[in-house]
């Protein structure tokens, strides 16, 4: 009976510490704090890092996780480091689409602010506060520039 138990936990387990270990992945790259800093070719350097630990679950000699749940749970990431090899300009536009379609204002006209948007900690490559996380974590100039005349938040060190 143990054997049957352990056999039905053992690839659960191993799910759930492969989805937490993707999250923390995220959550170093997307919450790491303020001296966090990202050049846009960092990410081809994120992706190979990512894919080693992808490869810990993928490899799994046992097969406990079949291979399309564990690409599933690595889409989020994929798409979130798929951002940071974005260039700035289209980060911004990508940013001020999805912050004006998120709140509801839609398209910017004069004298209107961009809304900052809701931090939700739910990372995914189409959520605002996600893309606005890439540009504050982004060391260039123009992103500095950006967020200083959209939202007044100081110059990066």
């Amino acid at each position: 009976m143990s054997t049957i138990l352990t056999d039905r936990a053992q690839p659960l387990a191993t799910k759930e510490i492969m989805k937490a270990s993707f999250d923390a992945f995220l959550m170093v790259l997307l919450a790491g704090g303020t001296s966090r800093v990202f050049h846009r070719h960092d990410h081809m350097a994120l992706r190979e890092d990512f894919e080693n630990l992808k490869r810990v679950f993928s490899n799994n000699v046992e097969g406990l996780i079949a291979e399309n749940v564990v690409d599933g749970e690595a889409a989020v990431v994929q798409g979130v480091i798929a951002l940071m090899g974005q260039s700035t300009e289209q980060l911004m536009e990508d940013f001020t689409i999805a912050a004006c379609e998120s709140s509801g204002i839609g398209m910017m006209g004069n004298g209107q602010k961009l809304p900052m948007p809701p931090t939700t900690c739910k990372w995914n490559r189409a959520d605002p506060n996600t893309m606005l996380r890439v540009l504050c974590y982004r060391n260039d100039g123009a992103a500095n520039q950006f967020l200083k005349r959209t939202f007044q938040l100081a110059k990066r060190r």
